[in-house]
């Protein structure tokens, strides 16, 4: 008797032993990339309100926030950050970036009169005071020696814009293929980061060749970018 109570406890105990699940490891989850805020840009001339951020988010570039200034001659101008489809090499070494960004311009007529921008007298000012000349939505990449057509805003009306500078703009230069090694060269329209590449202290300037009907009234305004507050 005593013999079959010890076999029938050991049967127990190993059935229980054989239902407990294996112990598994799990691998620990990677880490959150942080963004890592680039800049802040601001209207030192005249004053606006707001500011536009640039981030970089892992492999990507994103633009947040805005820049709105009243002007009593035209109207409401307002600047943000906005992807184009030219590309090109990025701030770290061997980065391609799909997506340049440019400066987004909406400018509201408030007057009561017609307003004609006339890009081909207008200009970019970059960081180091070289003048050149302006990528503007209108503007066919093919065309881009070519006189720029002006633009006329009707009173009360919107025009939606954006600002790019022409100097380095090109065509048939090697893409992201050729920069990785991973497949053959292609062709597309790229041009040297400029946003992406504003460091803190940096300056630049946007002079619009505008006028309202035979005044003219050129308007000049000034960015800076400046460090982001501590986190």
């Amino acid at each position: 008797m005593t013999g079959l109570l010890l076999a029938a406890a050991i049967v127990l105990l190993s059935g229980c032993a054989g239902s407990t699940p294996p112990q598994t490891s799990t691998a620990p989850e990677p880490a959150a990339v942080s963004p890592q805020i680039l800049h802040r840009l601001v209207l030192t001339s005249p004053q606006g309100q707001g500011s536009l951020e640039l981030r970089r988010e892992g492999e990507t570039y994103r633009g947040y926030g805005g820049i709105v200034v009243t002007d009593n001659v035209v109207g409401q101008w307002r600047f943000a950050y906005t992807k184009t489809s030219l590309e090109g090499a990025g701030p770290a070494p061997g980065e391609w970036i799909d997506g340049l960004h440019a400066l987004s311009v909406i400018v509201t007529n408030t007057s009561s009169r017609d307003v004609q921008i006339d890009w081909e007298h207008s200009q970019f000012i970059d960081p180091t005071g070289q003048t050149h000349r302006i990528v503007h939505r209108g503007v066919q990449l093919n065309q881009l020696p070519s006189p720029m057509l002006p633009s006329v805003l009707a009173a009360g009306a919107t025009l939606n814009e954006f600002i790019f500078s022409a100097g380095g703009v090109r065509f048939s230069a090697p893409g992201r293929g050729a920069t990785t090694g991973n497949a053959p060269p292609f062709s597309l329209w790229n041009a040297p980061a400029f946003f992406e590449r504003l460091t803190p202290g940096a300056e630049f300037s946007v002079v619009l060749a505008i006028r309202t009907g035979d005044t003219a009234v050129p308007r000049t305004f000034r960015f800076a970018a400046v460090a982001p507050p501590p986190a």
